[in-house]
């Protein structure tokens, strides 16, 4: 099974084409605009099924599905934490949850990004099971706590998660620490010397050796259209086949 996470950057519309050169079997898309805006450009349905949330129509949050793989924002979302979006993923006997960030500014800096993700996890963390997967944009890293005035700081919902048997994927497989990543997923306004690492995914500890694969789109080939560079994942189907 193949899941993707980017922030495209906007104009997904143009876009796409790019993601499904990789054949995904989900995509989760910071950015991208919603199903009905890219009707009304003519772009037909280029997936199977899709989840979308966003105040504007140009930029949302999008889970788009292909190979028959179904999407369905789980009824115990809350709409306070709207850009951290759980959403169950299923096909005949593969389900899981999916929780899909784009953390953002809302309001007050207290609540926003980091915090907010926090918030989301703690309201959500009941209903994870070994299944569950979170990923996206969450424009975080370690080597910023305490400086931007959120309520709680990127190395807080770490130790959530860690607590929860979760763990950063691309931190264990490269074996390195919290904020100090050697290769960004951003390029802030697609600036090579402005490299950070803000995207993440999160799965539980347990399935790490069912992962086959994991990279991080190259600058060269994803900084023509966006400041953020995919994430991507190979898990075995098995992993995810409910009995």
């Amino acid at each position: 099974m193949n899941i993707v996470s980017w922030n495209c950057n906007g104009a997904f519309r143009h876009k796409y084409s790019l993601l499904k050169k990789f054949a995904p079997d989900v995509a989760v898309v910071q950015e991208s605009e919603s199903p009905q805006y890219m009707l009304k450009e003519n772009i037909s349905s280029f997936y199977d099924d899709c989840v979308w949330d966003g105040s504007s129509p140009s930029k949302g949050l999008g889970i788009f599905t292909f190979h028959g793989f179904k999407a369905d924002i789980a009824d115990f979302y809350n709409k306070d934490f709207q850009f951290v979006l759980p959403v169950f993923i299923h096909r005949d006997s593969q389900r899981f949850l999916l929780v899909a960030v784009w953390t953002r500014f809302v309001g007050k800096m207290s609540d926003s990004y980091i915090a907010q993700a926090y918030q989301a996890v703690c309201s959500y963390e009941k209903y994870f099971d070994d299944e569950t997967i979170i990923m996206g944009d969450f424009n975080s890293n370690a080597m910023w706590d305490g400086q931007f005035g959120t309520r709680v700081q990127h190395a807080d919902l770490v130790q959530k998660l860690e607590n929860d048997n979760f763990c950063s994927l691309y931190h264990v497989l490269k074996n390195e620490e919290q904020g100090q990543e050697s290769q960004p997923t951003q390029f802030q306004f697609r600036h090579k010397e402005k490299a950070y690492h803000i995207d993440y995914m999160f799965i539980n500890k347990d399935k790490v050796r069912d992962v086959d694969a994991f990279d991080i789109g190259k600058y060269r080939v994803w900084a023509q259209v966006s400041d953020h560079m995919p994430l991507f994942m190979n898990v075995r189907d098995a992993a995810y086949r409910r009995s």
